[in-house]
């Protein structure tokens, strides 16, 4: 079996385990509720208060230093110092799962809103969650307008 086959088993379980996940999130997050009538519960401040989590949770796994060492643990380390992903296996997969914004997306959107629906504590830490990500884009924002001012 080529190293793209076994790669593809890779993906083909994590498509499985995501499918898994986000059926066992609907049955709890659902609480018996029939068909999508949970769906017109949300209104626009959920839509914005998830979105604005999702993109911090999203950040803070694909870019933000704290969470490097993790990141740092899906690589192989090359004689040079260099990080590189390894050839296949579970770690390469994880580590494009982290590395794309988009497939980090899905999985962070399913984590937060699962969170957010499942109990009191966790619509609390969505809710910080979504203030950090405001605070991040107005601190970007003023780093932006700042360089301009200095040229």
């Amino acid at each position: 079996m080529s190293e793209n086959m076994k790669q593809g088993v890779w993906y083909s379980i994590f498509i499985a385990i995501f499918i898994i996940l986000t059926c066992i999130a609907f049955v709890l997050t659902t609480r018996g509720l029939t068909r999508f009538e949970w769906l017109f519960l949300l209104d626009g401040f959920d839509m914005a208060v998830l979105s604005l989590a999702t993109l911090r949770v999203i950040r803070l796994v694909s870019f933000d230093k704290i969470f490097a060492f993790v990141r740092n643990s899906l690589l192989d380390m090359q004689p040079n110092g260099d990080y590189a992903k390894p050839e296949w296996g579970v770690r390469r997969t994880l580590a494009e799962l982290v590395e794309c914004l988009w497939c980090s997306g899905i999985w962070a959107a399913l984590f937060v809103m699962t969170l957010y629906f499942l109990a009191d504590i966790g619509r609390f830490f969505v809710i910080l969650l979504a203030i950090a990500a405001v605070g991040s884009a107005l601190q970007l924002l003023i780093k932006k307008a700042a360089s301009f001012g200095e040229k």
